[in-house]
């Protein structure tokens, strides 16, 4: 088999493990939009594992690189079948749907409006006002591991597990609700009317 052959078998793996990590983090912000927690950071802890795992593959890959395999051809692929034609997975590019911390001033915005708390439909509804000029076709697209959620829905609720870890919502709110904290509304206060304190503060910058 020439090294040709080799990387892009590497590479296809890459791609189902990255499909993998993908259905697990929208599984994960599924289970903490429900609730569910325990099962959420759980699901979190093994996303990390594949991860390593994954750059496990990634230094294979040039390994073999550097390994310089001569060619050597025994049989050909045709008699074993044409793996090209296998199924697989295509996770979303990076870039294409809209960033979790673009959702951080819409949702302490929204938790404001709401009076420092309300239930995560509610909150949804008013990000998505906020929103409605951001939001694209990708966001709105059905989750590959359920076809009845929406992505940005997932993606606001992994967002707001990062925020409860940031301090700016209530780790020990009821169950189906959200709420902000008091260094939140400190950072939507500094925000509200700064628009470049919000973009430094939410958009990653």
């Amino acid at each position: 088999m020439k090294e040709k052959d080799v990387i892009p078998r590497i590479e296809l793996l890459l791609d189902e493990i990255d499909a993998v990590i993908s259905a697990l983090n929208e599984e994960g912000a599924r289970l903490f939009s429900e609730g569910k927690y325990d099962q959420a950071r759980a699901l979190l802890n093994k996303v990390e594992g594949i991860t390593g795992f994954r750059g496990k593959v990634l230094c294979l890959k040039d390994d073999w690189k550097s390994l310089r395999v001569p060619a050597v051809v025994k049989g050909t692929l045709k008699d074993k079948g044409d793996a090209g034609a296998r199924v697989r997975s295509n996770p979303l590019k990076p870039g294409l749907k809209t960033p979790p911390d673009a959702f951080r001033y819409p949702i302490l915005e929204a938790l404001d409006r709401l009076e420092g708390a309300g239930r995560v439909r509610d909150v949804f509804r008013i990000v998505e006002e906020i929103m409605a000029d951001q939001l694209n076709i990708y966001d709105y697209q059905p989750l590959p591991s359920d076809p009845n959620s929406v992505r940005w829905k997932n993606t606001v609720s992994w967002e707001r597990y990062n925020m409860v870890q940031d301090g700016l919502l209530s780790d020990d709110s009821l169950r189906g609700v959200w709420e902000i904290t008091d260094a939140g509304r400190q950072a939507l206060k500094h925000a509200k009317n700064n628009p470049d304190m919000q973009r430094k503060l939410f958009g990653g910058e």
